[in-house]
């Protein structure tokens, strides 16, 4: 308890002393920040300031050399001189001539013509100003004066001098007098704009008050002298609130430093709280990895065991005996491969052992592992940010029993497919073959033996009545020959699509040209067409293309024939054109056309979009997807571009052939 106590005394203690002397230091540091704030401020100012005198000067040299130049000057151009030059200077009242020390020009003269006239040396105010212009013969700014105009201003006079019969000797002429706002002058620089929080004071060397705050010279000011055109002022800046007693930020300092004070304290006793419970989360820990159902190992940075759940070990029964905390992960793999456990290592264990190590440090690549009990298991392993190692174990034996059966079945479900499929094709041709005398009856021996007997008999009803018999026989026939041919398409499809699935399906390439396919296609369907009022036509010409032509007519098959089936009237219209390398056959028909979300359904196996139309339609939805696999085993694609209500359009694109065609993979 006391050890406690003294700590937080300690602790306390440091606190204050640090809080004051960082309080002490960031008052410092604003106090002279402060300063540098100020002298930049006042520097500012002067500098704002002996440029707008500067200004004024400029304009009043301006006029006195244009009285040197023409003593004789007109009262009109006087004005329009003057008026020119203090176009810009808010800050001059006026602008007077005196020649001889009398005023005689000002400007402007309205509200300024008492001045006409004055004597300038009947002011004793004036005359300090005129005479020390006289005798240095140059521009002095003089005053504040109360001013004959009224308020008060500064007088800035420059002689104007003229030549003597002598060159060298010069005589003055006159007085220009320019006469300036004592506020405008000091307001003018903008310095209460640009410097909101601060005070400012100006004072000639006799400690008169100029312009600004009249006490700031007692509250230790930053100063700056101005000293130009025989002036002698000094410019004082500071503080409003005077200079800084404490730190700006010492509530947020000691705030600071509370909070840190109370970290420290709360971090003390949060250490003994955290070292107190310690061992019961080591516990819990444990407790929890021991809960997992599947294997849990944890290795250091030098690969050497640190921890293991039960059912870790329990599935690596054969090296259990080896999982001592501190044995690396190297050597409980020798012990297993010692005692025979991993089945891929039989007879190539340091090939296997390498490999697996490689593994074991690439991090987060799953692999499966066959224990000699005839186990698998799934090996993952992380490594921590700590650098230590983390190993799970997933029995997947089930699984994998499960996979083996599934593609047992898999295998089993294609063999009944090609079987079923072959021995459905091979009595459905003896019945194409056989329906091909029914009909055409004529071409037996015991029909045409028949008829000649019937024709010889000379019976005036049997010859109608045998007449009748061959019309039934070949329309039977007709629908026998139709619904043959279409299962004889549905067995095509689903060998076809056995064997896209199973990679076998073999490509008899040669250059094909592909206007006599559609042709072709075209005259196959033109009855059926008919029927429905459509008409088929082929537009342009294509290059030719190195492609099996059988599948290149499978596929326009498909897509013509669709559009035969899902047109009510209209046009059906074929389009042949080369791109590139690439060669396009379109076929457009007149149908409904498709929702964009049904424009990828389509292509699905076994897909219709309409099932209550299927059975009037035909077909269990292989065409599409067996053409467009197709079309993509030539290195091709088959796309759908449509809109509800505007038709369809099948684009089937394939590589145009070169005369350096390479061999291209006869299998998928």
């Amino acid at each position: 308890m006391n050890r406690s106590f003294v700590s937080y005394s300690l602790i306390l203690f440091v606190a204050i002393v640090v809080g004051t002397v960082l309080n002490a230091l960031s008052r410092d540091q604003h106090v002279a920040d402060q300063e540098e704030r100020l002298t930049l401020a006042s520097a500012s100012f002067v500098s704002v300031l002996e440029q707008a005198i500067h200004e004024k000067v400029l304009i009043n040299k301006g006029i006195s050399a244009v009285f040197e130049a023409d003593q004789a000057l007109s009262l009109a151009q006087f004005m329009r001189t003057a008026e020119t030059m203090l176009a810009e200077s808010e800050a001059v009242l006026n602008i007077a001539v005196a020649p001889d020390l009398v005023v005689e020009y000002v400007y402007p003269l309205q509200s300024n013509q008492s001045v006409i006239g004055l004597d300038l040396r009947q002011r004793p105010d004036f005359a300090r100003g005129v005479n020390r212009a006289i005798e240095q013969k140059a521009t002095i700014l003089d005053g504040p004066f109360d001013l004959v105009q009224g308020g008060q201003g500064f007088i800035l006079r420059s002689p104007v001098l003229v030549t003597q019969n002598s060159a060298e000797e010069r005589r003055v002429w006159g007085m220009i007098s320019l006469v300036i706002d004592k506020n405008k002058l000091f307001t003018s620089t903008g310095f209460f704009e640009n410097s909101p929080n601060l005070e400012l004071a100006v004072h000639n060397h006799q400690g008169d008050l100029l312009f600004g705050a009249p006490d700031l010279r007692d509250r230790d000011p930053i100063t700056a002298p101005v000293q130009l055109y025989g002036v002698d002022w000094v410019v004082s800046v500071a503080p409003p609130d005077g200079w800084a007693q404490s730190s700006p930020n010492m509530i947020r300092l000691w705030a600071v430093v509370a909070f840190f004070t109370v970290l420290a304290l709360l971090v003390m006793r949060a250490f003994n709280w955290a070292y107190s419970r310690r061992q019961r989360a080591e516990t819990q820990l444990m407790e929890a990895i021991e809960a997992l159902e599947d294997g849990f190992a944890l290795y250091d940075k030098n690969d050497r065991l640190i921890a293991c759940n039960q059912r870790y070990r329990e599935l690596y029964r054969v090296s259990a005996d080896a999982m001592v905390i501190g044995t690396s992960f190297e050597d409980i793999l020798r012990y297993g491969l010692k005692k025979g456990q991993y089945e891929a290592a039989l007879g190539r264990e340091e090939e296997w052992l390498a490999e697996r190590l490689r593994l074991h440090t690439s991090y987060g690549t799953p692999t499966e592992q066959e224990l000699n009990d005839g186990r698998w298991l799934r090996v993952v392993e992380r490594l921590t940010p700590s650098g230590n190692t983390v190993g799970f174990r997933v029995d997947i034996t089930s699984l994998k029993d499960a996979l083996a059966r599934a593609e047992a079945a898999s295998a089993a479900k294609s063999y009944f497919l090609n079987a079923v499929s072959h021995e459905l094709r091979t009595p459905l041709t003896v019945v194409l073959g056989y329906n091909t005398f029914l009909a055409n009856p004529e071409i037996l021996p015991t029909f045409r033996a028949l008829e000649d007997a019937a024709l010889e008999a000379d019976t005036s009803q049997l010859q109608p009545k045998l007449a009748a018999y061959n019309d039934d026989v070949k329309r039977f026939s007709k629908q026998i020959d139709t619904a043959g041919h279409q299962l004889m398409a549905l067995i095509n499809g689903i060998l076809d699509l056995a064997a896209l699935e199973e990679g076998t399906l073999q490509l008899r390439r040669e250059v094909v040209s592909l206007t006599p396919i559609c042709k072709s296609v075209v005259e196959q369907l033109q009855a059926d067409a008919e029927k429905k009022g459509l008409k088929i036509t082929i537009e342009g010409n294509a290059a030719d293309v190195f492609a099996d032509p059988t599948r290149i007519r499978q596929i326009l098959y498909n897509l013509v024939g669709n559009a035969v089936k899902f047109s009510a009237d209209g046009d059906i219209i074929i389009r042949l054109s080369t791109s590139n390398d690439m060669v396009l056959v379109e076929v457009q028909d007149c149908g409904d056309g498709l929702a964009p979300e049904d424009q990828a359904q389509i292509f699905d196996r076994f897909g219709q979009l309409d099932k209550s139309n299927a059975r009037a339609t035909g077909g269990i939805g292989l065409g599409l997807p067996i053409s467009r696999e197709l079309a993509e085993l030539h290195g091709g694609s088959l796309e759908v571009r449509s809109e509800k209500g505007e038709g369809s359009v099948f684009r089937l694109k394939l590589l145009a052939h070169r005369d350096q065609t390479e061999a291209a993979p006869q299998y998928r």
